[in-house]
C-alpha cells in the first residue's frame, strides 16, 4: 500500500463525502482531538518539516509530505504541480533561470520591508487544508489567510519555521512514522548524498519519472565536480533508476577508480568522474 493512500477511510462511510454531516463531525473531532493535545500537555501547534515532494499514482497529482521535527508523525496534503515544482526546486537547492511567482513574492517582502514570521497550517474543512501566513511591518504584527502549498513555498524560501495545527498532526490523515517502513529515500555515497528525483523535477529537467538521482551534498575536498543540484543518470554507461539502484552500481565497481557518470546540470548534458574506493 502507498505511503500516502493510508487512512483515508477512517470516517464513517455512512456520511457522504462533503455532506454537512460530515463536515459537522471531522471538525468536532478535530475540537476534541486539540482538546486531548493540550490536557497532554501537548502545544497546540507543532513545528514540522519538508520531508518530501513526491507523486501520488493513486490520485494523480503531487503531495508534500510535513514531518515533525521528531519524525514521529507526517501529514501528507495534495498540492498542485506548479507549487509541488516550487517547493521541490527550493528544497532540492536549485535555482531557477528567472525567478517564480514565490520567488518574486519573496523580493518584494523584502524590498518593502516585511518580514514573514511563520507560517501555520491551521484548519481542515471538507478535504481542503487552510493555512495562514504570519508577518510582521513596521512593529506591527498581521497575518493573511493562505493555500497550506503558497505558504510552504514561502516559508522555505525566507527559512521561516513551518507549523500545523497538533490536532491534525495527530488526525486521521496523519502518517504515524512510527509504524512505517520507509522507503531509500536519500543515501550518503562515495562523499555524495543522493536523493531520489521526484516527479516534478523530472517533468522540470525533462526526464522520464523514474530515471537519476539528484545531488543534494558533496563532501569539501571531494575532487569529482559534481555540484548540489546536479542529476546522476548513469554510472559507466548503465541508466539510474533510483538511491538502491545508483549504490549498486557504484558497489558494482569493485575495481576502484573512477565511474564516470553522465550527469544532467541545468539544460547541459556532461560527464563527471566519481572516485570510487576499491572494495
Amino acid at each position: 500500500m502507498s505511503l500516502f493512500t493510508l487512512r483515508f477511510d477512517a470516517l464513517p462511510s455512512s456520511l457522504p463525502r462533503g455532506s454537512w454531516a460530515r463536515r459537522r463531525g471531522l471538525a468536532l473531532g478535530l475540537v476534541l482531538l486539540g482538546a486531548a493535545a493540550c490536557w497532554r500537555g501537548e502545544p497546540p501547534e507543532t513545528e514540522v518539516e519538508v520531508r518530501s515532494v513526491g507523486f501520488d499514482s493513486v490520485s494523480q497529482s503531487p503531495v508534500v509530505l510535513l514531518q515533525d521535527i521528531d519524525r514521529k508523525h507526517a501529514l501528507p496534503i495534495w498540492i498542485g504541480p506548479l507549487e509541488a515544482q516550487s517547493i521541490a526546486m527550493q528544497v532540492e537547492g536549485i535555482s531557477p533561470p528567472r525567478p517564480m511567482t514565490h520567488d518574486l513574492v519573496k523580493s518584494i517582502l523584502e524590498a518593502t520591508g516585511v518580514n514573514v514570521r511563520r507560517v501555520v497550517i491551521h484548519d481542515l474543512k471538507g478535504s481542503t487544508y487552510f493555512a495562514r501566513i504570519y508577518l510582521q511591518s513596521g512593529g506591527k504584527d498581521f497575518d493573511l489567510d493562505s493555500r497550506p502549498s503558497d505558504a510552504i513555498a514561502l516559508a522555505v524560501r525566507v527559512q521561516r519555521p513551518i507549523f500545523v495545527s497538533t490536532g491534525l498532526l495527530r488526525g486521521d490523515r496523519a502518517i504515524d512514522l512510527r509504524r512505517e517502513a520507509p522507503a531509500e529515500t536519500s543515501a550518503q555515497l562515495g562523499g555524495v548524498t543522493v536523493q531520489n528525483l521526484t516527479a516534478e523535477l523530472a517533468d522540470y529537467f525533462e526526464l522520464p519519472v523514474g530515471q537519476g538521482v539528484i545531488v543534494a551534498g558533496v563532501d569539501d575536498g571531494l575532487s569529482s565536480g559534481l555540484r548540489r543540484g546536479d542529476v546522476i543518470l548513469s554510472v559507466d554507461g548503465e541508466s539510474v533508476s533510483g538511491v538502491g539502484d545508483f549504490g549498486a552500481k557504484l558497489r558494482a565497481h569493485a575495481s576502484g577508480g573512477n565511474a564516470v557518470l553522465s550527469v544532467q546540470r541545468g539544460t547541459v548534458r556532461i560527464e563527471v568522474e566519481l572516485p570510487v574506493p576499491a572494495s
